[in-house]
């Protein structure tokens, strides 16, 4: 067996034999394959029938993998295919993926830990899954578009990027739509949309685009062979847009166009989140869109969405939980907001798990602190919501990102961190069984809220709790396969936004 090493040099010979511009193009095709509904592979590419005819195309070539690729391509492929040596065959771009399957394996082979495929599990849905979580659709934009758009927020924007909110969007989602169908566009371009100037675009190019070489000199400082290798976060996220030059003529390429979607909705966030102020202010703007969410899907007359309130105990001044969703005297979501992501440390970690366990710390004190609110609302102390000795109330954190608690190893380490902050706090570890917590992402929230309107709240806390079978569940798609059989979807959310959104910007 080849060493890890030089499996590497084997994956890298062959890229070195391609061409990058027409590598990319082919990256973009099979990418647009796996996430545009309809999309037609090009005649010029060469498909295999299994391809063509699989449920779960991702199953032969995984959205991940064609991530790596580019990454390889960017850094070592020639300008032209060397010996006529291209992508378009499916022999060539089928023996680069088994090849980068062979060195994953390799290396995952070489740690030899306790628990490991508990690791795995935890690792592997922040490779995979987050490609159909966050494909291009209007959840996502609607939502990151409401969280950034705030004067406060959008004076950032400009301080970071030179752009307010609008103008990233607009600008943002025209190269969308034009890499929807085409992988590349000239670098000097005719601009059609009021108030952009080529000073606009450059600003935009600026924050989502590098030359060729300025890339692979990052991709290549970031290069590694040690267990991070399929899961480290790179450059090519930060900048999607590659800048080229063929025959004379700048242009821009977009091998993978789901990242650029990603760089101007969740990762905005990176671009802004070093500037003064951002973090506050963005934390505020999240707790408001989740009261948005709450207040449009909870609308019965046997339920009340209640915001935070200012207390006092004594001469101290506290804040209620952000939001609680109360059922009469029977029941009440206490709810608090977190935009705490889990880093890109703990989603690659497999033998080191100290940055994992200090983001569990972080998740479980967010955790406890709702249990500390609740012991006050039990003392008297909640102005909008007075205690009810036969009202049952659970906590529930709501977090920017989800956390994927795929495996019994996460939600154990979190349940201990839980516990042993619930000791320090001096409250009753009873309290984890009564009260069961819940930790669901604003994705979750966003399928879950209607089920908090039409069932019963304990029925649905305590039954996903103590349920065994669905004790690695999300919430959401707990409360769908539980309580939604027959249940008429719902309307998308903020859709009539959305519908201004894209005609302010021309679309």
């Amino acid at each position: 067996m080849m060493s890890i090493n030089d499996q590497y040099l084997k994956v890298r010979a062959a890229v070195r034999e391609l061409g990058c511009r027409d590598s990319l193009y082919v990256i973009w095709a099979y990418a647009q394959c796996l996430q545009v509904n309809d999309f037609q592979m090009p005649n010029d590419i060469q498909v295999h029938e299994s391809f063509a005819n699989a449920q779960l195309r991702q199953a032969f070539v995984a959205e991940f993998t064609l991530e790596q690729i580019a990454r390889e391509v960017i850094q070592h492929a020639d300008i032209e295919p060397r010996r006529g040596r291209t992508l378009r065959e499916w022999d060539r771009l089928a023996q680069i993926i088994n090849d980068l399957r062979t060195l994953d394996d390799q290396i995952y082979a070489g740690f030899q830990i306790e628990g490991k495929i508990y690791h795995e599990l935890r690792r592997m849905p922040h490779r995979q899954f987050v490609w159909q979580q966050y494909r291009l659709s209007g959840e996502p934009i609607i939502r990151y578009y409401k969280l950034f758009n705030t004067p406060e927020i959008d004076a950032h924007a400009q301080a970071a990027t030179g752009l307010t909110l609008n103008e990233i969007y607009s600008i943002g989602m025209c190269y969308i739509g034009h890499f929807l169908k085409e992988p590349r566009i000239a670098r000097v371009t005719e601009i059609q949309l009021p108030g952009i100037t080529q000073d606009h675009i450059e600003r935009f190019l600026g924050f989502t685009s590098l030359t060729r070489n300025e890339l692979a000199s990052r991709l290549r400082s970031e290069h590694v062979l040690d267990e991070s290798f399929g899961y480290h976060y790179s450059s090519l996220r930060q900048f999607p847009l590659v800048k080229m030059s063929h025959r004379g003529r700048d242009e821009v390429a977009c091998p993978i166009p789901t990242l650029l979607f990603w760089r101007i909705t969740t990762g905005l966030y990176y671009a802004l989140k070093d500037v003064p102020g951002f973090l506050k202010q963005f934390g505020h703007s999240f707790q408001r869109y989740v009261g948005e969410v709450l207040n449009a899907r909870v609308t019965s007359a046997q339920r009340s969405v209640l915001p935070e309130q200012e207390y006092h105990v004594g001469k101290n001044r506290s804040d209620t939980v952000d939001w609680i969703v109360q059922q009469g005297d029977t029941a009440a979501l206490f709810i608090e907001c977190k935009t705490k992501r889990l880093t890109w440390a703990s989603k690659v970690a497999l033998a080191d798990l100290s940055a994992l366990q200090a983001d569990l710390d972080t998740l479980a004190a967010a955790v406890v602190q709702v249990y500390k609110t609740i012991a006050d609302y039990r003392a008297g102390h909640y102005p909008q919501l007075p205690f009810a000795e036969a009202r049952q109330v659970f906590p529930m954190v709501v977090t920017l990102e989800d956390w994927f608690f795929l495996g019994d190893d996460m939600q154990a380490r979190l349940d201990a961190a839980v516990r042993a902050k619930i000791d320090l706090a001096g409250l009753s570890e009873a309290w984890l069984d009564e009260m069961p917590y819940c930790i669901l992402s604003v994705h979750e929230l966003e399928k879950a809220a209607r089920y908090f309107n039409e069932i019963d709240l304990p029925a649905l806390v305590l039954g996903r709790a103590r349920d065994t079978e669905y004790s690695g569940w999300g919430f959401a798609t707990y409360c769908a396969d539980v309580h939604g059989g027959g249940r008429v979807a719902l309307a998308p959310l903020f859709q009539r936004e959305y519908n201004a959104m894209f005609a302010s910007l021309g679309a």
